[in-house]
């Protein structure tokens, strides 16, 4: 994909994710308890279905290149699961899904995987990496291995870096700055909400 092409694919995706109201801006917590100027709702894509196929296919480009030694793809719960099965149904491969960890422990992938399999992740977005990082050790401790995780954005929270360590390479369709960037140039967000963003982007980086 030539630079130009990408360039208008975001742009397309950008204005796409501005039109159903998934960026929004105000005071959240996230779920690893951190606080946050934006937040970018993916979940509601599919009642969307333009947006939803444009934001998959972006996806499904990242992941073919990554796909030829894979043998299944997880999904992270609860909304990577939305993105996982369409992806996995594209590339051919089994779909498996971890759960969230039950107060009696216990197996918690969802579906079959076979140890020595190779098993992609999938998840909508990463910021810190954690439930990437969870679900890894799920789909591990079936005697899987993974490495790569797939994600549409990447919040720019450590997650890639996290991943790293433990071997996993984290690959993303685009990550917030470029995003932002982009609808600045669009004129669809101003120049606070920018900052705004970049605050977050940057409290998360403080050592």
């Amino acid at each position: 994909m030539t630079w130009k092409t990408r360039q208008k694919s975001l742009e397309r995706l950008a204005e796409g994710i501005v039109k159903v109201g998934a960026l929004q801006f105000g005071t959240y917590t996230l779920p690893d308890g951190r606080d946050s100027s934006y937040v970018v709702n993916l979940r509601g894509l599919p009642s969307y279905p333009g947006v939803f196929q444009a934001v998959v296919e972006s996806m499904l480009g990242v992941a073919k290149s990554k796909a030829s030694k894979v043998d299944a793809v997880c999904s992270v719960p609860i909304a990577g699961l939305l993105y996982a099965s369409p992806l996995a149904l594209s590339l051919g491969k089994p779909l498996v899904y971890a759960s969230q960890p039950g107060p009696r422990g216990g197996r918690r992938v969802e579906g079959e995987v076979r140890p020595g399999w190779e098993v992609m992740l999938v998840d909508d977005l990463a910021s810190s990496g954690g439930t990437l990082l969870t679900t890894a050790e799920a789909v591990q401790q079936e005697g899987c291995e993974v490495k790569h995780a797939v994600v549409f954005l990447d919040r720019l929270e450590g997650a890639r870096e996290r991943l790293h360590k433990e071997g996993i390479a984290m690959h993303s369709v685009t990550d917030i700055m470029e995003l932002a960037d982009t609808l600045v140039a669009l004129e669809l967000i101003g120049k606070e909400d920018f900052r705004k963003i970049t605050k977050t982007v940057g409290a998360a980086n403080r050592p």
